[in-house]
């Protein structure tokens, strides 16, 4: 099937003349013709107002790919449940990376402070 062959086959599922395509995309009956019978190809702009008006994506239009269609139906509490996770997971991250920076600054301080006590006894290097 051609690109022609596919508008055509859209037009008249949609149930619309070749006039009414031309007029809902800006271009004269004359075109929408010659695209339909392969002597000229749309521009495209007039390609992605088809492919909204039709409701099919640029790449049927233009290759005749159909979309992958998949039978994963997220409702709206998967998503918002998936972004719960997602948040918590977050604050997770930032709860384990503020205690390990205070246990790092912790072990810091003991080692400042043993160095100071180690140096009150055994005297400074000379």
């Amino acid at each position: 099937m051609t690109i022609g062959d596919r508008i055509q086959n859209l037009r008249k599922t949609k149930g619309m003349s070749q006039e009414e395509l031309a007029d809902a995309i800006g271009v004269s009956r004359q075109a929408v013709s010659k695209w339909e019978s392969e002597q000229a190809a749309p521009d495209l702009e007039k390609v992605i107002i088809m492919s909204d008006l039709f409701e099919v994506t640029t790449d049927y239009l233009l290759k005749g790919i159909e979309p992958v269609r998949t039978d994963d139906h997220k409702t709206m509490a998967d998503i918002l449940d998936r972004k719960v996770l997602t948040e918590k997971n977050g604050k997770r991250a930032k709860t384990a990376l503020k205690w390990f920076l205070i246990g790092f600054g912790v072990l810091l301080g003991i080692d400042f402070i043993s160095m100071i006590i180690y140096f009150l006894i055994n005297g400074f290097p000379h």
